[in-house]
């Protein structure tokens, strides 16, 4: 009977289990990184030649670069030559300066590059025209990137491997760079993933920071800047940077200094110019000289945050460095950074008027360049800012203004850190829609009030990870086509993913709408972002850097109507936010599935970013949830919805590791704690690590529902350490 009874109760649980129909496998969409979203032809690769003609210093790297990414995408060995066509090829792709290139694409250029097919007689020319070495430089990579290859990411690239030349039916492009000068500013006053590629020497971080400069070439950039340290030795770290300076140079790339000014308003450990106002000059002096000592093509002045100066004494400081900086190297580029900061002491008196501190250098010596900066997804347009300011419109205005006297570079973000986006982590394509903003509208603004042209456009970067990288990789092409659609680009990106290419495009497409519908136009990104114990005691103190949220103990004091508003416009919108991005999370999800090698950890990534957002959406309304049923006096409703939120939290740290073991830098350097030249001792990406900003609000809801008030601040996770 026992045996019997067993095997029936056996019988029982195998019933149950097939009789309850298994989850179905999820969806799988094969996305074939070879496929091509244009017609092309396919050749022979012994039928097909490849001639560089222009011998200039500069194009010897971009000439092997060629053979390398050619050889792999058409499965052979490729070689180079050195002159034009002969014409013992079918087909020939042809890189010049010459005339005669110039007179085979049949279109005049004066700037930039050409890339145009060309069909006659019977024989194929894929010609490359521009006027100068480094414009044909910047062609070159173009037509790789037309051919398939795609520079992504400083450190990865996709390079698919074809198996043999295919050229697009029709190829002909014209493009020309927007501004002159057209990089980023890898933020190294943060522990991010390429503070020791810059800061830190070594031959393994010598070697990241020239593929770094590669990588500016490949995407037609031609500048970076670094701010300066005083926490890492001058003296040992000197030759490292004069060898990336001069690789740099060697590739056509400039490189800027960033020091700061005033020592009163550095919060950082930047390099500072003046520590006491009594000795403001000989400090200045001794700075400078310092600086002088590695041969920089710009210096960029800071003036900090938050802290002000006497406005003529801030001006006598600009212009005396200006002035020094230029006598000692003529042909050195002076700006100084416009910060921003709505706060009562960075509205100061100034010749009898109301001047905004960090717009003060427009009293300066007019050779002093200005770079006017903006915050986060935050753009010169739309009504939204932060540091206090409405709307970055003053920002917008100065630009213009100055645009008339001097030169003037625009210097936004593309990754803000420090709780608000990266580290959270958050994947935020609203980053890509803010930069077409501000790049489409002032391109058209900018020509249509006949102004000088911008001089610059230098992203602030703090991060590559989870998929920040798009974000630059975009706005370099931006600066190359300032009247294309922000979905122009998404195409271009998205056509990395071959068969899926389309699907792909229309997912971002939508999921950027989202967001911007959501995030931005609802204000609901203060939700999704964390908080730190700095950032909250800079609200305490008046001093915004977040958009700021509704807390969770302010529902406590809230009227019945104004708890069911809040219900109705935040948390019933975060919802909605996370149930609108599920669809497109499942359609990315599915390709990811179906990715060739090539692509997966591409798309891995992108469905990694959506899902994390939505997670945090999730989390965010559960928690809200939880506070709203304890102010009704459901306590065991709040604590499932606790409960929830954890388990919410759990999810996300699944997702959160899968992408940690994807990092492109050792995995220890960005989520440890350890001492290092910056104040943050920590990997700039610990938090997300962690999960701090996640089980942070979680132990502020637990409290309140144990305790009926608040945590007091210090008793909160710092999310810092």
């Amino acid at each position: 009977m026992r045996l019997v009874a067993a095997g029936a109760l056996a019988c029982i649980v195998v019933v149950a289990a097939c009789g309850s129909s298994a989850p179905p496998a999820p969806p799988v969409v094969a996305c074939d990184s070879t496929a091509t979203t244009e017609a092309t032809d396919t050749f022979a690769l012994s039928d097909v030649g490849v001639y560089m003609d222009a011998s200039d210093p500069l194009l010897v790297p971009v000439r092997a670069d060629l053979a390398s990414y050619l050889g792999t995408m058409w499965g052979g060995p490729v070689s180079v030559a050195p002159t034009p066509p002969d014409g013992s090829k079918r087909v020939s792709v042809w890189l010049s300066t010459s005339d005669a290139a110039a007179a085979a694409i049949a279109a005049p250029i004066d700037d930039g590059y050409a890339i145009r097919r060309v069909d006659a007689n019977g024989a194929t020319k894929l010609v490359v025209y521009a006027k100068d070495a480094a414009d044909l430089a910047w062609g070159a990579y173009a037509m790789l990137e037309e051919l398939g290859a795609r520079f992504f990411h400083p450190m990865q690239e996709l390079v698919p491997r074809l198996g043999a030349p295919r050229l697009p039916h029709v190829q002909s492009v014209a493009r020309k760079p927007w501004v002159k000068q057209r990089g980023l500013q890898p933020h190294v006053l943060h522990p991010i993933e390429y503070f020791d590629t810059f800061m830190t020497p070594g031959a393994q971080n010598l070697a990241d920071a020239k593929r770094f400069v590669d990588w500016l070439v490949k995407t037609g950039q031609n500048y970076f800047q670094l701010p300066l340290l005083s926490t890492v030795p001058w003296d040992a770290w000197k030759p490292q940077m004069q060898a990336v300076i001069d690789y740099a140079h060697a590739r056509g790339v400039r490189v800027g200094a960033v020091p700061e000014v005033w020592g009163g308003a550095s919060l950082q450990n930047n390099f500072v110019l003046v520590t006491d106002a009594s000795r403001w000059q000989a400090q200045m002096d001794a700075g400078i000289a310092r600086l002088l000592e590695l041969p920089w093509d710009v210096v960029e002045l800071t003036l900090g945050e938050f802290v002000a100066t006497a406005p003529q004494q801030v001006i006598d400081w600009l212009n005396y460095a200006t002035q020094s900086l230029l006598a000692a190297r003529p042909d050195l580029e002076v700006n100084v950074e416009n910060h921003v900061g709505n706060y009562p002491q960075l509205w100061v008196k100034y010749q009898g008027q109301t001047v905004f501190y960090y717009q003060l250098p427009q009293y300066c010596d007019p050779r002093l360049g200005q770079s006017v900066h903006t915050l986060f997804f935050f753009d010169l347009y739309r009504d939204w800012a932060t540091y206090g300011h409405p709307n970055f419109h003053l920002q917008h205005d100065y630009l213009m203004k100055e645009l008339k006297t001097r030169t003037v570079n625009y210097f936004p973000e593309s990754a803000y850190w420090i709780s608000a986006d990266i580290d959270v982590p958050l994947f935020l394509p609203e980053y890509w829609y803010a930069r077409w903003l501000d790049i489409h509208g002032l391109a058209q603004e900018i020509s249509s009030a006949g102004l000088p042209p911008l001089h610059g456009h230098t992203e602030f970067m703090s991060g590559h990870e989870w998929g920040y990288w798009i974000t630059d990789y975009l706005v370099a092409k931006m600066l190359w086509r300032p009247d294309g659609q922000l979905d122009d680009f998404l195409a271009d990106y998205a056509a990395a993913y071959g068969s899926c290419a389309d699907d792909v495009a229309s997912l971002l497409s939508a999921y950027v709408n989202l967001q911007t519908t959501y995030l931005f136009d609802e204000r609901l990104v203060a939700y999704v972002q964390g908080e730190n114990t700095t950032v909250d005691l800079g609200y305490l103190a008046g001093l915004e850097t977040h958009p700021r949220r509704v807390e969770f103990e302010q529902l406590l004091s809230m009227s019945a109507g104004d708890l069911r508003e809040f219900e109705l416009n935040v948390v019933g919108e975060l919802e909605q936010f996370a149930a609108r991005s599920q669809p497109i999370e499942n359609a990315v999800a599915a390709r990811c599935r179906g990715s060739d090698a090539a692509l997966a950890p591409w798309c891995d990534e992108l469905w990694d970013g959506i899902a994390v957002v939505g997670l945090r959406a999730r989390h965010a309304a559960l928690l809200y949830r939880a506070i709203l049923a304890y102010v009704r006096g459901d306590r065991g409703a709040a604590a499932s919805l606790l409960d929830q939120a954890t388990q919410v939290t759990g999810q996300a740290a699944q997702v959160i590791a899968r992408r940690e073991s994807q990092y492109r830098f050792d995995v220890d350097r960005l989520t440890g704690a350890y001492p290092n030249p910056t104040v943050y001792g920590f990997g700039y990406l610990r938090p997300a690590h962690t999960h701090c900003y996640f089980t942070r609000r979680e132990e502020q809801v637990r409290y309140i529902l144990e305790n009926g008030a608040p945590e007091s601040l210090l008793g909160l996770p710092s999310c810092q350490n």
